[in-house]
């Protein structure tokens, strides 16, 4: 790459980029989302993973890119190196392979999606990202690679749900419109590259019925359909960003229908199981909508490189208005303070207390397996849940039913063999028998554990 000095203002600026992120993983801890996909990768075979993918609810290319550093017996912060690779990548695609105003990918470049969430919190979602941004160099040229095209989007099938919309929109506009073009007789491709892009639907399909097939039956499908405010407000901003592209659409005469076809199918579905499967809202759920957005601008702006300054001037500001809208913007710089200044989880602050001060103790009884898992990494204790009879490790996936974990811990006199050991208490409680030890400092989460000796 020349050195210029437009190449140079951005090169500084993502060299400042990746100092920013890179403090910020050194000061987050991971809570439990994160650590259970590392647990997954370290405690499960490959079989097992898919097999349990059903109760875990997500596709599984992060799990698999996780396992073998998990197997290997790294550190856990190793996640963390992973995703801010990840994200760091697909910063530099953004800032030097797309098609944006320099001083708009500057701006971009620090807010939402690349700063602090999808480094910082090593999830899936980074993939999406990552994804996102190789698709996005490629769309201009996807009929010359449309078979290297096609892969990029099969394998964002395995990233997460809310991006089936994604695949569908691309896989419309570009697969099943040439092939139906060819089929029509009005098509201008060679038969070489009409047999690109059918082996290219084969492998995207071949990907979305595997990964349908294995989440199918999830667990417990609609324990967490229940609308709040929060989720309606997504809802109502989606809608109102469609609504506005729509508009651009119409004052494009049609120039960007395949980007709006994309981002309408993306929407849409994302709609859908916020209503029908999973109505929470996490700040990282709540970042894809500026993430979809970006990625049909930088779509919109490559496919159609001769669109009056206006319309891109539009475009550009539709992806602005989403980072208002979705209030993802100030949410953003509002948990980086937290991070920063707070306990982002509390679950290393309990065993790093328990291993200095129980160093006799083997077993550590708690009462919630899926919020304790956040202390696995940080001990070497066996760390056995109440409810499920077994360490935690043994039974990743549980429903941590409030109303059952209460009836458990009351029963605990009851147990000749938990007497004189000590428990973990997520769940609050004011009238135990039990003598109270140590309660962990307040977490952004708003999880925090208490430790509890149950006298002989």
């Amino acid at each position: 790459m020349r050195i210029t000095k437009k190449n140079l203002i951005l090169t500084i600026s993502f060299v400042l980029f990746l100092v920013l992120n890179g403090y910020f993983i050194a000061v987050h801890e991971p809570w439990r989302d994160e650590i259970h996909a590392w647990l997954m990768a370290k405690y499960m075979s490959p079989f097992e993973m898919i097999a349990f993918s059903r109760h875990e609810g997500h596709p599984l290319l992060w799990h698999f890119i996780l396992m073998p550093f998990a197997k290997a017996g790294a550190p856990v912060w190793t996640m963390h190196i992973i995703s801010y690779i990840i994200v760091a990548v697909s910063a530099w695609l953004f800032l030097f392979r797309t098609k944006m105003h320099d001083v708009m990918k500057v701006v971009v470049l620090f807010t939402v999606p690349f700063l602090y969430t999808y480094s910082s919190i090593a999830r899936n979602y980074c993939l999406i990202l990552l994804l996102g941004m190789v698709i996005c160099t490629l769309y201009d040229k996807r009929y010359e690679h449309p078979f290297l095209y096609s892969i990029f989007i099969a394998l964002m099938v395995f990233t997460h749900a809310m991006a089936w919309g994604l695949v569908a929109g691309l896989t419309i506009t570009f697969h099943i419109k040439e092939i139906a073009t060819k089929l029509l007789g009005k098509s201008k491709l060679d038969r070489k590259h009409i047999g690109l892009i059918w082996a290219g639907l084969g492998v995207i399909a071949a990907s979305t019925i595997f990964a349908v097939l294995t989440l199918f039956g999830k667990r417990n499908s609609g324990y967490f359909v229940v609308a709040d405010d929060r989720t309606n407000n997504t809802i109502l901003t989606m809608l109102g960003l469609l609504l506005i592209s729509l508009l651009i659409l119409l004052l494009t005469r049609g120039k960007i229908w395949k980007e709006t076809v994309t981002l309408l199918t993306t929407y849409a579905l994302i709609i859908y199981i916020y209503k029908n499967v999973f109505s929470g809202v996490l700040f990282q759920r709540q970042i894809l909508i500026s993430v979809f957005m970006l990625i049909f601008t930088l779509c919109a702006l490559a496919e159609n490189k001769d669109l009056r300054k206006e319309f891109k001037a539009c475009i550009i500001a539709l992806y602005v208005v989403s980072l208002f809208l979705g209030g993802n913007l100030l949410d953003t710089y509002y948990y980086i303070a937290q991070d920063i200044n707070c306990n982002y989880s509390s679950g290393k602050e309990m065993a790093d207390y328990i291993n200095a001060n129980l160093p006799d103790e083997e077993v550590i009884l708690v009462d919630a397996g899926t919020f304790a898992q956040t202390m696995v990494p940080y001990t070497d204790k066996t760390l056995y849940d109440i409810r499920y009879e077994e360490n935690i490790v043994d039974s990743l996936y549980c429903v941590d039913e409030g109303a059952e974990i209460v009836q458990h811990v009351y029963a605990i006199p009851e147990h000749e063999e938990y007497k004189g050991r000590y428990i973990v208490l997520y769940y609050e409680f004011n009238d135990l028998p039990f003598e109270k030890i140590y309660r962990t400092s307040d977490a952004i989460t708003g999880e925090y554990f208490t430790l509890y000796y149950i006298p002989e």
